[in-house]
């Protein structure tokens, strides 16, 4: 909104002469309408080993919402991805609510049929526990959705017990008695790091194929 104020005013110069004074000025209001923008990167947790393209862990999508960790082709009849973490952080000013991740995987569906996947976070707020959030066979888990109702990804770093400007996933796609941040622990449980209980190994085809795991995060605003 533009508000122009014109001032005229007529005086006397001389005889019989007339000058206008003349002088403007204007006022504006911006409004700028706040933003939702929550931001992922990817990390690799601890000490474990974490497969890389060239020198990078990870791409994302060009909106920025999509995060899919390096491809890995397992030469081994028993592997481990290492604990491959995505991290949500809200850096607008709005908050975002019911943040939910939807994680895929993609690649060889002998593999896939194969192996399984451990995936845990700490999620919002001020409980820092791990829990696990599934840790069974990964064509089992492909389109899964997690989400904890109440949650919020705020703008600040104000805590509560449902809200945080930080939220955080972490998977690991293993075969055989791998070391994972879940171990032998159940969905619902706090993570216990320790060997997997899986007896398989892969085998035939799945030998040599590949597997991408990509994490995306939906909200609403």
């Amino acid at each position: 909104m533009t508000v122009v104020i014109t001032i005229a005013g007529l005086g006397l110069i001389g005889v019989g002469a007339h000058a206008t004074f003349t002088t403007s000025t204007s006022s504006g209001q911006t409004i700028t309408a706040g933003t939702s923008d929550p931001t992922l990167v990817g990390s690799c947790v601890s000490v474990t080993s974490c497969p890389l393209a060239g020198n990078n862990l990870y791409t994302l999508s060009p909106d920025g919402t999509i995060l899919t960790f390096a491809p890995d082709a397992p030469a081994t009849p028993s592997f481990t991805t290492g604990d491959e973490e995505v991290t949500a952080t809200n850096t607008g000013n709005l908050p975002l609510s019911d943040p939910t991740w939807v994680v895929n995987a993609t690649g060889g569906s002998d593999l896939e049929g194969q192996a399984y996947v451990c995936v845990t976070s700490t999620g919002i707020g001020t409980d820092t526990t791990n829990f696990v959030l599934y840790n069974g066979p990964l064509n089992g888990f492909s389109g899964t959705t997690f989400a904890l109702g109440g949650d919020v990804l705020s703008p600040t770093s104000a805590l509560t017990a449902t809200s945080g400007p930080t939220d955080n996933l972490v998977v690991d796609v293993y075969v055989g008695s791998e070391p994972t941040l879940c171990g032998s622990s159940a969905a619902g449980t706090p993570a216990t790091p320790g060997p997997s209980t899986t007896p398989s190994t892969i085998s035939g085809a799945a030998i040599g194929e590949s597997i991408a795991v990509s994490v995306e995060l939906t909200y609403r605003d």
